[in-house]
This record gives structure tokens, C-alpha cells and sequence, in this order.
């Protein structure tokens, strides 16, 4: 037996057990399963998830139950347990997961419930594009997290620097916050980190926001009713460019961070090691004890010629298997309503509604809220079309480029060519 047949049964008695809970329900007991990745042993929200539950069945009877899993597992979970036609009733995605979904049948279109809702004006329409397939809506949009530069504000004013703007800025205070700091010829503190990794979840949206400054390019754009490439070969020559001079000319980024995911850069920032990262508001829960709070701070992140961030959002659906459809859908209105979104997203998220602010539950931040509210002006989502393999080699080629084996020109045009063909062959076709 090879190790993905063991891997795809481990993951399909996953699912077994996990959809099993309401497997023992009264006939006049509802009981919903809720697959997502909120924790409450790590995350605040987590806690407020929970809590949330509990005040829905004590006001309907309605029984939620609370299964958490990672993203990587989740996804795994609903493919495998689709297949046998099983699944949660109410399911968190990121909200790049929609089109695949979608095609695999796994999530309800709720287009004529959520049009007819009443809150359904207080989110912008960037948020339901996400969710949004050839015009029918699969899921409430949940999170709107914008990103920015994260940085270390004690460090910037001992080596003298202002807050980079630009690109230019940006590697030139990288160069001077690396230092060996005990002189032992050892760099301790790199200026600056990335993600690169072939897992392709937060490395693409970094690169996205870097090549979004180029002139408001983007990684796809629909034009007479076919999608193509969004950005010319000279625009993401720039972007493959910044990374190479800022890990060899510059020598501003860790040798080894190549391959970095968020698992990696996240934990090196935390530590003091790595001194500025484009990084989301959940990156304050991952601040050690012992660390001053107010030497953390962010602001917009750097770019070459117009201010660019990646606003992701994630998406709440009903499952395709579920018995109480409509039940889960009243329980998902309910939670995201605005004030209960606004208590379900105060530590390591932001909600996507645009009446968020008007909650009397909202506590205004000006570092970990407000510069990330700020930003949404600048935000770009990721259209609904299968995007995975655009995203995968995204990183394929900057690994390319970062171990050398391509300069940025022909990355540029290797990563040009294969979005073309991709976007002909399987979007278009």
C-alpha cells in the first residue's frame, strides 16, 4: 500500500469521525456541525467562537457543534468526505477554495437567500465577488484582512530610519537593520523575510501585493469575456528583481528563509530575528511574553509606484450534505449579523462588513485595526476562478529565481507564458 493510499484512509476516518456527531440526535434536536480553524486554545476568536455557539442554542435549541481543523486538513477533509457524500453543514474557506469547491459540489448556492437578506448591503461587493461563481453567491464573506509592514519600531530608530514608503526604501532600511549584533560574524537580525514556500498559501498573496504596485497590475484580468494575464512580462520582472537583489545583492533576507512559509516567517519576526514583514493583524497573538507591545508597529506596506495590499477574505458556506440546510444558513446570518461578527473577530481577524465601526462592540486600534481598515482602499481580492496552479507556480518560479537557476527576466517570462497558457487551456477552454 503506498503512502497516499494510507494518507487519503487516514484522512477519510477522519472525516468518518468527525461527521459522525449528529449521527445521534433526537428527531427534535438540530445539531450542526461547524468545520473551521478558529482554536480557542490559541486563539482569542477561538474563544469568542465558542461562546457564540453556546448563546445560539440557549436562544434556539439549535446544538452547534465545533469542529477545528487546519486549512491544509480542513480542505482534505471536505475533498475526501465529498466523495462520500458526507461532509459538515457549515464550512469556513479561504476564499480562493470557492471555485474548486464549487466544481467538486461540495458547497449550497445561497444566492436567493443572502440577495433577500437584509444585511446583505452592509458588505462590500468586493467581498461577495469572492464567494461569487458565474454569478451565483456559495457563502457569507467572513474576514476581510487587509495586509501591511510589520515592523520593529525600536530597531528603525536605533539605526536612525523613517518608515520605508517605496520599494527603494524598503531594501535600503533592510540593508541597515541587518547586523551581526555580538560581533561574532554571525548576522542576528535580517532586516527583512518573505514566504517562498511550494505550499503556495500566504508566499502568492505576498507576491500579489508586490506586483499590484506595479502599476495596478494583476495576476489575471477577464477582457472580452476571457481571462488572460493581468501584468506584462516587465512588470513581474520587477517583482522577481526585488526579491533577488534583496537576498543577494543586498543580503537583507536569511539565506536559509528560502521555502519560509507563514509557520517559519511568523515565529522569526516574533523572535526578534527578522526586523520588518508584510504581515496581517493576527501577527499581535503571536507577540512573546516579555516583549515591549508598543515596539511593534505597521503601516502601509512599500511599493514601486501606486500603495497595493491584498485584502483576503474567507468565506462561510453550507455544505452540500447537510440535512438542516436551512437551518445552518439562519445559524450563519445570525452569527455574521454585525455586531456578533464584530465579537467573533476582536483578536486575530478583521469582519468584513462595512458597518463594522458603527458596533457598539467595536474598540477602535490605531496599530492593529485601524491602519488595517485604512488599507482596504488599497485592497485587491482574488477573482473567483480556479487559481491554485497560478498560485503554485508563483513560487515555483521565485524558488527558480532564488536558487539561482533562472535569472528574474526569464522567470518573468517562463511565469508570463504559463499563466497564458493555464488560463487558455483550463479557465477559458
Amino acid at each position: 500500500m503506498t503512502k497516499k493510499v494510507v494518507a487519503l484512509l487516514a484522512i477519510g476516518l477522519l472525516g468518518a469521525m468527525l461527521f459522525a456527531g449528529g449521527s445521534g440526535e433526537s428527531s427534535s434536536q438540530v445539531s450542526l456541525i461547524y468545520q473551521n480553524e478558529f482554536d480557542p486554545v490559541t486563539s482569542g476568536d477561538g474563544v469568542a467562537h465558542e461562546e457564540k455557539y453556546a448563546e445560539y442554542e440557549e436562544l434556539t435549541g439549535i446544538h452547534v457543534e465545533h469542529n477545528i481543523l487546519t486549512y491544509d486538513q480542513s480542505k482534505q477533509t471536505l475533498v475526501v468526505s465529498g466523495q462520500a457524500q458526507e461532509g459538515p453543514d457549515c464550512i469556513h474557506m479561504l476564499g480562493e477554495w470557492v471555485p474548486d469547491m464549487v466544481a467538486m459540489g461540495l458547497i449550497e448556492d445561497i444566492t436567493d437567500e443572502v440577495k433577500a437578506w437584509e444585511d446583505y448591503d452592509k458588505f462590500p461587493q468586493s467581498t461577495w465577488d469572492v464567494a461569487t461563481v458565474d454569478g451565483r453567491i456559495y457563502g457569507i464573506p467572513s474576514v476581510a484582512s487587509t495586509r501591511v509592514l510589520v515592523y520593529r519600531e525600536d530597531l528603525l530608530q536605533a539605526a536612525g530610519l523613517e518608515v520605508p514608503e517605496t520599494w527603494e526604501e524598503l531594501r535600503e532600511a533592510a540593508k541597515a537593520l541587518t547586523q551581526d549584533v555580538d560581533g561574532d560574524g554571525t548576522i542576528d537580525i535580517y532586516g527583512f523575510a518573505f514566504c517562498s514556500s511550494s505550499k503556495a498559501v500566504r508566499g502568492p498573496q505576498e507576491f500579489a501585493v508586490l506586483l499590484n504596485s506595479v502599476d495596478k497590475a494583476e495576476l489575471v484580468v477577464e477582457k472580452d469575456g476571457k481571462w488572460v494575464p493581468g501584468f506584462t512580462v516587465d512588470q513581474v520582472e520587477k517583482v522577481f528583481q526585488l526579491y533577488y537583489d534583496m537576498m543577494f545583492v543586498d543580503k537583507s533576507v536569511p539565506p536559509y528563509s528560502i521555502g519560509w512559509e507563514w509557520e517559519e516567517l511568523d515565529p522569526n519576526f516574533a523572535s526578534g530575528t527578522i526586523a520588518m514583514v508584510q504581515d496581517g493583524s493576527w501577527i499581535q497573538q503571536r507577540m512573546p511574553d516579555g516583549v515591549k507591545p508598543e515596539t511593534w508597529k505597521t503601516a502601509d506596506f512599500p511599493y514601486y509606484s501606486t500603495p497595493a495590499t491584498y485584502m483576503e477574505v474567507k468565506v462561510e458556506g453550507v455544505g452540500a450534505f447537510s440535512e438542516h440546510k436551512e437551518e445552518a444558513l439562519d445559524f450563519l446570518m445570525w452569527l455574521y449579523n454585525r455586531d456578533n461578527m464584530v465579537a467573533i473577530t476582536q483578536t486575530d481577524n478583521l469582519p468584513s462588513r462595512s458597518d463594522s465601526v458603527e458596533s457598539p462592540l467595536w474598540v477602535a486600534d490605531p496599530v492593529w485595526k485601524d491602519e488595517f481598515v485604512e488599507n482596504a482602499q488599497y485592497g485587491f481580492t482574488i477573482p473567483s476562478i480556479p487559481m491554485v496552479s497560478i498560485f503554485e507556480q508563483t513560487m515555483a518560479f521565485l524558488q527558480e529565481v532564488l536558487y539561482e537557476r533562472m535569472t528574474p527576466r526569464e522567470a518573468a517570462e517562463g511565469f508570463h507564458a504559463f499563466v497564458a497558457e493555464y488560463l487558455d487551456t483550463e479557465v477559458n477552454a
